[in-house]
């Protein structure tokens, strides 16, 4: 059944479409593992390959320790390649290669051995040379891989075979037997199928895993310094390191999931046991529960267990309200855990949908499993357009907003979204004077200045997770090495939102705790509605020099505010010179070198911009580019047309950048149009 039960792409639509969208787990007991080894225990998630999935990669990397990469033996290592690779080093989780296709080299490449190994080694090289630019020392050097040392297997899964050097040696075969299977006229699945029998794939993945990927005792010792900034000489610290099964119990959560019955919670352990009716803390939520019931992944099945002891991944049940990437902890020990790190996601919503329900009856039903859906996955945005009642769906690219509109379709109200449109953000050009705006009773005023933050600050706003941004003394130190702001604007820091914009109180009078808040409402409704087309305003600089309230009382403090911040901010802004900014992909292109040219030639047509073209290989060429995420679905449809269904690429969020001025007018008008502005 390898291959075909699909134990982990249980849903139907990955079925349908032959990729992976969901991570997915299972935890296997191999009671006869190796020759001469004792049983193992291996906890397995399946994460998915698209672009449009990262984040789900993202957060399977929490919960586990080591990785088997799967590369196209065609198709080399392509961009998504390298994104998980990076991902992978960053969370402390080592990577070892599986190269998968070897079948189609011989069949539709018709390659000869002496081509197919130099084909091997650039891929290892280049898998090697990543390990080197991301991983740090000594992992740079200890992590890389080479198929003498058994860390690399070769295969085709769709035939299901594969092999690592030691086991091509101990079957008898050698390669060129495995090459001669496929290079007949007429090979058939007779010719091949005994490969299966003396090659299985699972024994040669098995032995990598067995034997190269590190177990939760000794990974954990290095692990939890990359996802922990707490103290590691305190006891929930030291218990962590040592992977221990008596200690004080941590969980971090990678993934929640809303199903009819209610929540359910994946998690990896990282210190002591977890067991049904325990109690315990989250971390960021700052509230107690209960753990109900307590279960082991079997794919779309769980198990329900009383127990299960550090370094395994758990599911929980009975804990409401959670989010993935809190921190659960026995509740005796709430005073001595600080959150593990926020998951670093490698991309950004840069895609957007209007979405409604059939029915005007399903409104409130559809708002629900779109509260459901959001609880699952981080990276998609919802939010309701106050101008014109519009509601907005944003994610990754069109095929993560498809896939998300059929699952709430399969959840009961059927909907209908618009065509999918890019994520514009508003932002300044350069800085504003000291702009003073008084209140019309000439008793209140403010006095502020805007400027664009500077990019080493973005870099680092962007890194860190905003919602749990306390000053000590150690992030005020991390943020005067990290960032260009002076020591008086870090003690005077407020707050950082969700798009970098950053707040900064320099006036002499301290606020009461509602005039605070008032102010920091404010200017988040403000941050979401920019002056120019009502896209979110982003990296920008707000610093508050003076602010004088007076004879305000509690029920009109919001409204008088507002009158004073809205006119400051949009002189300000204006006077900054404001700008639309639009997000711009990374696009990777592999296509036979005789479509290179004309690809070339419609790029200016996209405002696609060259990074860089390799036509060194004779039988692919790669073109990278940089392409307005507005532009992409019609550049794919006219890519797909001139390269006759030939070329491959995969679309990796870069940055948000200024539109073009000659553009930017028609779409500042356009996006004005459909929201019904007038101001």
């Amino acid at each position: 059944m390898a291959g075909e039960a699909r134990v982990l792409d249980f849903l139907e639509e990955e079925q349908e479409r032959g990729i992976t969208m969901k991570s997915a787990n299972i935890s296997l007991y191999y009671e006869d593992s190796l020759k001469d080894q004792e049983p193992f225990l291996v906890n397995l998630v399946d994460t998915p390959g698209h672009l449009d999935f990262s984040g789900k990669v993202t957060r399977a990397l929490r919960l586990i320790d080591g990785v088997v990469v799967v590369v196209d033996a065609v198709e080399e290592i392509i961009s998504q390649s390298e994104t998980v690779i990076k991902q992978a080093i960053e969370e402390g989780v080592k990577p070892i290669l599986y190269i998968n296709k070897v079948d189609r080299l011989v069949r539709e490449l018709r390659l000869n051995e002496d081509q197919i190994r130099k084909k091997y080694s650039r891929i290892i090289n280049n898998f090697n040379k990543l390990i080197e630019r991301y991983a740090e020392s000594p992992f740079n050097k200890i992590w890389q891989v080479s198929p003498a040392d058994g860390n690399v297997a070769f295969g085709s899964a769709l035939h299901k075979w594969g092999f690592t050097s030691n086991q091509l040696s101990e079957s008898g075969l050698k390669f060129k037997d495995i090459i001669l299977k496929y290079d007949k006229e007429t090979y058939s699945e007779d010719t091949y199928s005994d490969l299966a029998v003396y090659l299985p794939i699972d024994k040669a993945i098995l032995e990598m895993v067995v034997n190269h990927l590190p177990n939760p005792i000794d990974a954990q010792k290095y692990r939890i310094r990359k996802i922990w900034s707490g103290d590691l000489n305190s006891e929930i610290g030291e218990a962590m390191l040592n992977c221990n099964p008596n200690g004080p119990l941590a969980i971090c959560v990678s993934k929640v999931q809303a199903k009819k019955h209610g929540i359910i919670v994946t998690g990896r352990i990282f210190s002591g046991k977890c067991s049904i009716k325990k109690d315990v803390f989250l971390v960021r939520d700052n509230n107690q529960q209960t753990i109900q019931r307590v279960a082991i992944f079997m794919g779309q099945r769980s198990e329900q267990v009383n127990e299960i002891p550090v370094g395994n991944i758990v599911a929980l049940e009975g804990l409401k309200n959670i989010k993935s990437g809190e921190t659960l902890v026995e509740s005796s020990y709430v005073d001595k855990m600080i959150p593990f790190g926020s998951v670093k996601y490698v991309t950004t919503p840069v895609i957007t949908v209007s979405v409604e329900p059939e029915y005007l009856r399903d409104l409130e039903e559809m708002k629900k499993l779109i509260g459901d859906v959001l609880i699952e996955d981080p990276n998609l945005k919802f939010e309701i357009h106050e101008e014109n009642g519009e509601f907005l769906l944003s994610g990754m690219g069109p095929l993560h907003l498809e896939v998300t509109a059929h699952e709430i379709e399969k959840r009961g109200v059927k909907i209908e979204i618009s065509e999918p449109r890019a994520v514009f953000k508003e932002s300044c050009k350069s800085k504003s004077s000291l702009i003073k705006n008084t209140s019309q009773n000439n008793k209140n005023y403010i006095l502020l200045k805007l400027e664009r933050l500077d990019e080493k600050s973005i870099n680092y706003f962007q890194s860190i997770d905003f919602n749990s941004l306390i000053l000590t003394s150690k992030q005020k130190e991390e943020m005067k090495n990290n960032t260009n702001l002076t020591d008086q604007e870090i003690d005077n820091f407020w707050k950082c939102d969700e798009d970098q914009n950053i707040l900064i109180y320099n006036a002499k009078n301290q606020l009461n705790e509602l005039q605070k808040s008032t102010v920091i409402e404010i200017i988040n409704k403000i941050h979401l509605n920019g002056p120019l087309c009502g896209e979110k305003l982003t990296e920008i600089k707000l610093t508050i020099e003076d602010l004088l309230i007076e004879d305000i009382d509690d029920e009109t403090i919001y409204t008088e505010l507002s009158m004073l911040f809205y006119n400051a901010i949009k002189k300000g802004l204006n006077e900054a010179e404001l700008v639309l900014l639009e997000p711009i992909y990374h696009t990777f292109i592999q296509l036979p070198p005789n479509y290179s040219k004309n690809v070339i030639s419609i790029l200016s047509k996209y405002s696609g911009k060259i990074k860089d073209i390799n036509q060194e290989d004779e039988y692919q060429a790669s073109i990278e580019i940089f392409l307005p995420v507005r532009n992409s679905i019609k550049f794919a449809e006219d890519l797909r047309s001139i390269t006759s269904g030939r070329a491959f690429w995969q679309n990796e969020f870069y940055a948000f950048m200024n539109v073009p001025q000659h553009e930017a007018n028609k779409i500042i008008s356009d996006l004005r149009f459909k929201k019904g502005l007038s101001w």
